[in-house]
């Protein structure tokens, strides 16, 4: 099995900023895209290391997460995606935005 495990403090930043790029610095558009794009389907199982960011804005997270849970589903997203996080908040926000998201096409 092929794993990939991704810490966004270490990884990223610590200091997350806004939903796309062209606003804002450490987006969830440049995220997506550095980390998730090209590894979702390399990958069977995808780690993603929540904790030691300053807090993480909702479009933030629904541009990483909602995105892609509509491109493959929330099933699909739920197999390969593994969040890990000390904190229920932040795990909570993200499974509300993947089970509430409708795939496309």
């Amino acid at each position: 099995m092929k794993e990939l495990t991704i810490n966004i403090n270490r990884d990223f930043s610590k200091y997350i900023g806004g939903r796309e790029k062209r606003i804002s610095q450490f987006s969830g558009e440049d995220f997506r895209e550095r980390f998730l794009d090209n590894s979702f389907d390399k990958y069977d199982r995808i780690h993603i290391e929540l904790d030691g960011v300053l807090g993480y804005p909702w479009d933030f997270l629904d541009e990483v997460f909602g995105v892609i849970a509509k491109r493959y589903g929330k099933e699909k997203f739920w197999e390969k995606i593994d969040l890990i996080s000390a904190h229920n908040y932040v795990t909570d926000k993200i499974t509300y935005i993947v089970n509430h998201s409708k795939k496309e096409g």
